[in-house]
């Protein structure tokens, strides 16, 4: 579904040029759901933007579907580590948004809507504004968005990053809910361990800048996956190779953090 072919990030800075990121090559499959792990500043947000067409490549090329990405599409939906929402407008009304742009009628949109924030569990929240909400909910308000484009593949920055621990967790179950219900491709950045371990098909990490692929490693969890999972004496195998993996990649930031938190 994704294919990364030797994609590097430059950029210059004053009379500088400085490498970000590759280059890389990397292949999802349709319907796979692949993590990113790596440490702050290798490139993982950037790699992002690139498959995301916000930004160009320097060198390789990125394709989706066998088409080559030149710019931002509807094919593409993005979720940000904070929640990108219209103040201004209701929740179903954000989410209907999208819609709208596509040229769907007033009603369409509406009941497009609808059925979306039923399915992230925000039907009694429609007509809230986004400021009335938590900041689970409003991800999961973002999520329903980023839906509503109707996407095939899912690009997901950290989005979980700024919530609390337990809200957290059960994002990460309604992900994965939402993802075995609808099919999506995802590529899902994160500094967490276990969360890139719970979520992931497979667990790709990057090392320091200009960030590579050091390591693509299958996880052999059995789906569906829930609270069960984070039982499994497996996690704490696959969780002590990453730790590694990523204290080699960058060591200085490896050593400002718990390990026991999974945490970079």
């Amino acid at each position: 579904m994704i294919e990364i072919r030797d994609v590097s990030k430059t950029f210059r800075r004053g009379n500088r040029t400085v490498q970000a990121l590759g280059p890389i090559d990397l292949t999802v499959a349709r319907g796979e759901f692949v993590t990113v792990l790596g440490p702050s500043g290798c490139g993982k947000t950037t790699l992002l933007h690139i498959l995301g067409g916000f930004e160009m490549p320097t060198t390789g090329t990125v394709t989706v579907d066998g088409k080559v990405v030149t710019g931002p599409g509807r094919d593409r939906g993005m979720v940000f580590q904070e929640a990108t929402l219209f103040p201004w407008r209701t929740v179903q009304d954000n989410v209907a948004w999208p819609s709208r742009v596509a040229g769907e009628s007033k009603a369409q949109a509406r009941e497009r809507a609808r059925e979306l924030l039923a399915r992230v569990g925000l039907s009694r929240f429609a007509d809230a504004y986004p400021g009335e909400l938590s900041g689970g909910m409003r991800q999961r308000a973002a999520l329903a968005r980023t839906l509503a484009m109707e996407p095939s593949v899912l690009l997901m920055d950290e989005p979980f990053g700024a919530l609390d621990a337990q809200t957290r967790e059960v994002m990460q179950e309604e992900l994965t809910r939402l993802w075995q219900a609808t099919g999506l491709t995802v590529i899902f950045i994160t500094h967490d361990i276990a969360e890139a371990i719970f979520l992931g098909d497979r667990v790709v990490v990057m090392g320091a800048a200009p960030g590579q692929v050091v390591a693509d490693t299958r996880i052999e969890l059995a789906r569906p996956r829930d609270a069960r999972t984070k039982l499994d004496a497996r996690i704490l195998d696959y969780r002590q190779q990453f730790w590694q993996l990523l204290r080699d990649a960058s060591p200085a930031a490896a050593s400002a953090s718990d390990p026991a938190q999974g945490q970079v």
